[in-house]
């Protein structure tokens, strides 16, 4: 039965909060520094000659470093060129032209949430559709907002930690996608079945000029498919793909072309963070630790599948960001036995998973405020498809591993 259709709207568009945002407050203590304080009292401790060697040989490797640095960065300059185009509020009248409004709950947030914006929670909520308050009360709002915007989240190959765990496993980017991309299926259909409402409130817009999907545009969509088509027969990838993209799109809007590739202090910050988190990576490679974790596989001492599960589950559920488990638990995969693919993508999963849940995710922070509800309101709300979403896909992830030992 459809959640949706028992509870009745008791919000206007009236009662919805400003979009007013106030200013952040500067905090001293992030995870990336709290990384790099780690690592450089591993380095105090165990450090010499040879760790220095091998943690500077490390960084120096394009692919560990910078690939995932400058990956990160042309996300954020594509996120600025599609928000200065106006492509959003553009897609939104498209749908409500062709009375699909149901679809604008789900497309709108979801398309936001695939450049993974730093402020892209506040971005997400003031862009949801504005006849959404006749179909909603702030609660489903907010849950649909939060819960759509993050649906595939699984299978992105442009969020943070997925790019940290593959440049830290030396795993392909898009195969981990590819495992991961089920889930993300699962949480859209059962999402869709669960909070989205059988029948909602159509705004007809007689004005078609604003009109997104003209020649011009399936031009550009075009082209950029066949960027990444070239990129990825010629073996270059996301990072020459994003470039290029992010080239093209800045030449559609050319008066802001050197601003949108000026990195914001918000980018600049999360890609010092990032940083710091594979130096600590780095570090825990080039000291040893990992033959001490080794070492107590090979004797036994506890399960090591379960072990990294929980700290995976605590460090998710504690900060609410994937850089965090990410740093601590990549690391120590390759002294484990057999295929580590679908390890990683069973804990990038579980971490996504309990991310999802845990009220100290800051987008679900960002959505309750601005719809002016509880987080734990949301999570009610939205728990059931994700948990049935995640049982799912495990199972099936079971049985792969089952097929495996069979052949």
């Amino acid at each position: 039965m459809n959640l949706m259709n028992k509870m009745k709207p008791s919000s206007t568009s009236a009662d919805l909060p400003s979009k007013e945002v106030k200013k952040e407050k500067k905090v001293f203590i992030t995870t990336g520094r709290i990384f790099l304080l780690l690592a450089l009292i591993l380095l105090f401790f165990f450090g010499n000659g040879v760790v220095f060697g091998k943690v500077v040989n490390r960084l120096c490797t394009f692919s560990y470093f910078l690939q995932p640095i400058f990956i990160l960065y042309f996300i954020s300059v594509i996120e600025k060129q599609l928000e200065a185009l106006n492509v959003f509020k553009k897609f939104e009248n498209f749908l409500a032209e062709n009375r699909l409004t149901r679809l604008s709950y789900v497309l709108i947030p979801g398309l936001i949430g695939l450049i993974p914006s730093i402020g892209g929670a506040q971005f997400a909520c003031s862009m949801f559709p504005k006849t959404s308050s006749k179909d909603f009360d702030n609660i489903q709002l907010a849950s649909v907002n939060y819960y759509f915007r993050h649906f595939h989240v699984y299978s992105n190959p442009m969020i943070a930690g997925t790019i940290l765990a593959c440049a830290i496993t030396h795993t392909n980017l898009l195969i981990v996608g590819a495992v991961l991309f089920p889930l993300s299926c699962l949480t859209f259909y059962f999402g869709w079945k669960w909070l989205i409402p059988a029948q909602a409130s159509n705004t007809w817009l007689k004005k078609r000029n604003d009109f997104i999907f003209n020649r011009s545009f399936f031009t550009a969509i075009l082209f950029i498919a066949c960027i990444g088509l070239i990129c990825f027969i010629l073996g270059q990838g996301l990072l020459l793909w994003l470039a290029l993209v992010s080239i093209f799109l800045g030449f559609m809007k050319p008066e802001k072309l050197i601003i949108n590739f000026l990195p914001t202090r918000q980018t600049s910050v999360l890609l010092i963070e990032i940083a710091f988190i594979l130096f600590f990576a780095a570090v825990i490679n080039s000291i040893g630790l990992k033959e001490v974790f080794a070492d107590m596989v090979s004797s036994n001492l506890f399960q090591p599948v379960l072990a990294l599960s929980f700290v995976t589950i605590l460090l998710a559920f504690l900060t609410g960001i994937s850089q965090a488990y990410v740093a601590i638990v990549m690391p120590l995969l390759s002294f484990l036995p057999g295929n580590h693919l679908l390890l990683i993508c069973w804990l990038l999963a579980l971490g996504f998973f309990v991310q999802y849940m845990t009220p100290a995710h800051l987008c679900l922070v960002v959505c309750s405020s601005y719809y002016k509800c509880s987080p734990i309101d949301i999570l009610k709300l939205i728990y059931r498809p994700l948990l049935i979403s995640f049982l799912i896909w495990s199972l099936l992830i079971l049985f792969w591993l089952q097929l495996e030992t069979l052949f």
